[in-house]
Protein backbone atom coordinates (compact mmCIF):
# COMPACT_ATOMS: atom_id res chain seq x y z
CA UNK A 1 0.00 0.00 0.00
CA UNK A 2 1.63 3.03 -1.17
CA UNK A 3 1.44 5.89 1.58
CA UNK A 4 2.26 9.45 1.04
CA UNK A 5 5.21 11.73 2.63
CA UNK A 6 6.28 15.27 2.76
CA UNK A 7 10.00 16.30 2.31
CA UNK A 8 9.96 20.37 1.25
CA UNK A 9 9.90 21.25 -1.20
CA UNK A 10 8.97 17.96 -2.07
CA UNK A 11 6.19 15.37 -2.08
CA UNK A 12 6.31 11.66 -2.25
CA UNK A 13 4.39 8.83 -3.43
CA UNK A 14 5.89 5.79 -2.53
CA UNK A 15 5.60 1.86 -1.48
CA UNK A 16 8.58 2.26 0.27
CA UNK A 17 8.65 2.91 4.25
CA UNK A 18 9.19 6.73 4.87
CA UNK A 19 13.17 6.39 5.63
CA UNK A 20 13.84 4.64 2.66
CA UNK A 21 11.27 6.67 0.32
CA UNK A 22 13.52 9.82 1.55
CA UNK A 23 16.50 8.43 0.73
CA UNK A 24 16.03 7.75 -2.38
CA UNK A 25 14.69 10.60 -3.20
CA UNK A 26 17.46 12.35 -2.13
CA UNK A 27 20.20 9.67 -3.67
CA UNK A 28 18.45 10.41 -7.35
CA UNK A 29 18.76 14.28 -6.48
CA UNK A 30 21.95 14.13 -5.76
CA UNK A 31 23.01 11.38 -8.53
CA UNK A 32 24.04 9.08 -6.14
CA UNK A 33 22.25 5.86 -7.42
CA UNK A 34 24.06 3.81 -9.52
CA UNK A 35 23.19 4.14 -12.88
CA UNK A 36 23.50 0.53 -14.70
CA UNK A 37 22.57 1.03 -17.73
CA UNK A 38 20.92 4.23 -19.53
CA UNK A 39 18.47 3.51 -22.20
CA UNK A 40 17.60 7.83 -22.91
CA UNK A 41 19.32 10.86 -21.90
CA UNK A 42 17.84 13.61 -24.22
CA UNK A 43 16.04 16.88 -23.40
CA UNK A 44 12.76 14.83 -23.41
CA UNK A 45 13.57 12.46 -21.05
CA UNK A 46 16.15 10.34 -18.65
CA UNK A 47 15.30 6.38 -18.66
CA UNK A 48 18.05 4.31 -16.62
CA UNK A 49 18.44 1.03 -14.85
CA UNK A 50 19.96 2.18 -11.44
CA UNK A 51 20.51 -0.02 -8.20
CA UNK A 52 19.50 0.90 -4.83
CA UNK A 53 19.93 -0.64 -2.00
CA UNK A 54 20.41 -4.01 -3.74
CA UNK A 55 17.01 -3.29 -5.67
CA UNK A 56 17.59 -3.11 -9.48
CA UNK A 57 15.13 -0.16 -10.42
CA UNK A 58 14.03 2.18 -13.16
CA UNK A 59 14.56 6.06 -13.35
CA UNK A 60 11.90 8.01 -15.58
CA UNK A 61 12.73 11.46 -15.29
CA UNK A 62 10.04 13.75 -17.87
CA UNK A 63 12.40 16.46 -18.59
CA UNK A 64 10.19 17.57 -21.44
CA UNK A 65 6.80 17.36 -19.60
CA UNK A 66 8.17 19.05 -16.82
CA UNK A 67 9.40 22.23 -18.40
CA UNK A 68 6.24 22.52 -20.69
CA UNK A 69 4.43 25.52 -19.10
CA UNK A 70 1.01 24.54 -20.43
CA UNK A 71 1.79 20.67 -18.80
CA UNK A 72 3.04 23.29 -15.81
CA UNK A 73 -0.83 24.56 -15.64
CA UNK A 74 -2.33 21.45 -15.51
CA UNK A 75 -0.77 20.24 -12.84
CA UNK A 76 -2.55 22.91 -10.59
CA UNK A 77 -5.73 20.84 -11.47
CA UNK A 78 -3.66 17.20 -11.11
CA UNK A 79 -0.73 15.60 -10.53
CA UNK A 80 2.34 15.20 -11.60
CA UNK A 81 3.33 12.92 -15.27
CA UNK A 82 5.38 11.05 -12.23
CA UNK A 83 3.01 10.70 -9.72
CA UNK A 84 -0.46 10.11 -12.56
CA UNK A 85 2.03 7.35 -13.60
CA UNK A 86 2.62 5.68 -10.22
CA UNK A 87 -0.72 5.54 -9.74
CA UNK A 88 -1.65 3.99 -13.30
CA UNK A 89 0.91 1.30 -12.31
CA UNK A 90 -0.88 0.35 -9.10
CA UNK A 91 -4.48 0.41 -10.98
CA UNK A 92 -3.43 -1.85 -13.71
CA UNK A 93 -1.76 -4.11 -10.70
CA UNK A 94 -5.02 -3.86 -9.40
CA UNK A 95 -6.65 -4.97 -12.28
CA UNK A 96 -4.53 -8.28 -12.76
CA UNK A 97 -2.40 -6.92 -15.36
CA UNK A 98 1.69 -7.92 -15.34
CA UNK A 99 3.24 -4.42 -14.58
CA UNK A 100 6.60 -2.83 -12.94
CA UNK A 101 6.29 -2.74 -8.95
CA UNK A 102 5.78 1.14 -8.50
CA UNK A 103 8.40 2.18 -6.00
CA UNK A 104 8.33 5.89 -5.63
CA UNK A 105 6.86 9.07 -7.03
CA UNK A 106 8.41 12.56 -6.38
CA UNK A 107 6.90 15.85 -7.35
CA UNK A 108 8.16 19.51 -6.77
CA UNK A 109 6.10 22.27 -6.73
CA UNK A 110 6.09 26.07 -6.45
CA UNK A 111 3.23 28.62 -5.99
CA UNK A 112 1.23 25.31 -6.73
CA UNK A 113 2.33 24.37 -9.82
CA UNK A 114 4.87 20.67 -10.39
CA UNK A 115 8.19 21.94 -11.43
CA UNK A 116 10.14 18.98 -11.34
CA UNK A 117 8.95 15.21 -11.04
CA UNK A 118 10.56 11.90 -11.23
CA UNK A 119 9.82 8.09 -11.13
CA UNK A 120 10.92 5.08 -9.98
CA UNK A 121 9.71 1.65 -10.33
CA UNK A 122 11.00 -2.10 -10.22
CA UNK A 123 13.00 -3.01 -13.00
CA UNK A 124 11.56 -5.85 -15.04
CA UNK A 125 13.80 -8.46 -16.37
CA UNK A 126 12.24 -9.84 -19.43
CA UNK A 127 13.05 -9.24 -23.17
CA UNK A 128 10.89 -6.85 -26.32
CA UNK A 129 7.81 -8.62 -27.30
CA UNK A 130 8.46 -9.35 -31.14
CA UNK A 131 6.28 -11.11 -33.80
CA UNK A 132 5.87 -14.24 -32.04
CA UNK A 133 4.41 -12.63 -29.48
CA UNK A 134 1.97 -11.13 -31.29
CA UNK A 135 -1.37 -13.49 -30.19
CA UNK A 136 0.07 -12.98 -26.35
CA UNK A 137 0.34 -9.60 -26.56
CA UNK A 138 -3.14 -9.02 -28.63
CA UNK A 139 -5.01 -10.75 -25.68
CA UNK A 140 -3.95 -9.01 -23.27
CA UNK A 141 -5.03 -5.48 -24.95
CA UNK A 142 -8.37 -7.22 -25.47
CA UNK A 143 -8.64 -7.67 -22.26
CA UNK A 144 -7.97 -4.10 -21.20
CA UNK A 145 -10.16 -2.71 -23.88
CA UNK A 146 -12.63 -5.07 -22.00
CA UNK A 147 -12.57 -3.04 -18.88
CA UNK A 148 -12.81 -0.07 -20.87
CA UNK A 149 -9.51 1.62 -20.84
CA UNK A 150 -6.96 2.32 -22.99
CA UNK A 151 -2.93 2.14 -22.98
CA UNK A 152 -1.89 4.83 -25.37
CA UNK A 153 1.44 3.81 -27.48
CA UNK A 154 0.54 0.09 -28.15
CA UNK A 155 3.63 -0.43 -30.10
CA UNK A 156 4.95 -4.29 -29.58
CA UNK A 157 8.10 -2.32 -28.53
CA UNK A 158 5.96 -1.00 -25.41
CA UNK A 159 5.52 -4.72 -24.03
CA UNK A 160 7.87 -6.98 -21.91
CA UNK A 161 7.85 -11.08 -22.46
CA UNK A 162 9.01 -12.18 -18.53
CA UNK A 163 9.01 -16.17 -18.37
CA UNK A 164 4.92 -16.84 -19.22
CA UNK A 165 3.88 -13.19 -18.70
CA UNK A 166 3.17 -10.32 -21.18
CA UNK A 167 4.70 -6.99 -19.20
CA UNK A 168 2.74 -3.57 -20.05
CA UNK A 169 5.65 -0.54 -19.98
CA UNK A 170 5.61 2.65 -20.78
CA UNK A 171 2.15 3.34 -20.62
CA UNK A 172 -0.55 5.76 -19.36
CA UNK A 173 -4.40 4.63 -19.30
CA UNK A 174 -7.04 6.85 -20.35
CA UNK A 175 -10.76 5.84 -20.42
CA UNK A 176 -12.33 7.17 -23.65
CA UNK A 177 -15.46 8.61 -23.03
CA UNK A 178 -16.20 9.95 -27.08
CA UNK A 179 -16.67 7.03 -29.44
CA UNK A 180 -15.18 4.58 -27.23
CA UNK A 181 -15.17 1.70 -29.51
CA UNK A 182 -13.46 4.07 -32.31
CA UNK A 183 -10.64 4.82 -29.74
CA UNK A 184 -10.13 1.25 -28.96
CA UNK A 185 -9.88 0.37 -32.64
CA UNK A 186 -7.17 3.15 -33.16
CA UNK A 187 -5.37 1.91 -30.28
CA UNK A 188 -5.80 -1.81 -32.12
CA UNK A 189 -4.76 -0.43 -35.65
CA UNK A 190 -1.68 1.32 -34.25
CA UNK A 191 -0.38 -2.12 -32.23
CA UNK A 192 -0.84 -3.61 -35.82
CA UNK A 193 1.14 -0.81 -37.92
CA UNK A 194 3.67 -1.39 -35.35
CA UNK A 195 3.74 -5.39 -35.60
CA UNK A 196 2.05 -6.23 -39.29
CA UNK A 197 2.32 -10.03 -38.36
CA UNK A 198 -0.45 -9.63 -35.73
CA UNK A 199 -2.99 -9.15 -37.71
CA UNK A 200 -3.07 -12.58 -38.37
CA UNK A 201 -3.90 -13.03 -35.14
CA UNK A 202 -7.15 -10.84 -35.27
CA UNK A 203 -9.96 -12.40 -35.15
CA UNK A 204 -12.97 -12.46 -37.67
CA UNK A 205 -15.06 -9.68 -36.12
CA UNK A 206 -12.26 -7.63 -35.23
CA UNK A 207 -10.83 -8.03 -38.72
CA UNK A 208 -14.16 -7.39 -40.34
CA UNK A 209 -15.33 -4.35 -37.69
CA UNK A 210 -16.11 -1.03 -39.64
CA UNK A 211 -14.63 1.08 -36.47
CA UNK A 212 -10.92 -0.51 -37.25
CA UNK A 213 -11.53 0.07 -41.25
CA UNK A 214 -12.79 3.89 -40.09
CA UNK A 215 -9.48 3.72 -37.10
CA UNK A 216 -7.25 2.61 -40.16
CA UNK A 217 -8.28 5.12 -43.11
CA UNK A 218 -8.23 8.46 -39.60
CA UNK A 219 -4.64 6.83 -39.35
CA UNK A 220 -3.56 7.24 -42.71
CA UNK A 221 -4.45 10.64 -43.04
CA UNK A 222 -3.13 11.64 -39.34
CA UNK A 223 0.39 10.35 -40.61
CA UNK A 224 -0.42 12.28 -43.94
CA UNK A 225 -1.16 15.38 -41.78
CA UNK A 226 2.17 15.15 -39.81
CA UNK A 227 4.45 14.13 -43.05
CA UNK A 228 2.87 17.14 -44.98
CA UNK A 229 4.00 18.97 -41.44
CA UNK A 230 7.57 17.83 -41.57
CA UNK A 231 8.31 18.48 -45.18
CA UNK A 232 6.76 21.97 -44.77
CA UNK A 233 9.20 22.76 -41.96
CA UNK A 234 12.25 21.17 -43.85
CA UNK A 235 11.24 23.48 -46.47
CA UNK A 236 10.93 26.41 -44.39
CA UNK A 237 14.43 26.01 -43.23
CA UNK A 238 16.38 25.33 -46.46
CA UNK A 239 14.95 28.72 -47.76
CA UNK A 240 16.42 30.61 -44.80
CA UNK A 241 19.58 32.60 -45.59
CA UNK A 242 22.78 31.39 -44.03
CA UNK A 243 23.74 33.02 -41.06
Amino acid sequence: MAESYHQEPWHLVSSLDRGDSIELMEAVLAGDVERVQVFRDNWRTLSAQVRFHGQSLLLKVPRARNGRRWERLLTWFRGSDALRSFRHLELMASMGFEVPKAVLACERRETGFVTDSFLCYRFVEGRRAGPEDAPQVLAALRQLHKLGYLRSDAQIANFLVSGDNIVFIDFRLKKPWLLPSLQKARELDRFIRSCPEARASLTTGEASSRWLWLASRLEDASFAVRRFKRQFRDRRKRRKPDQ
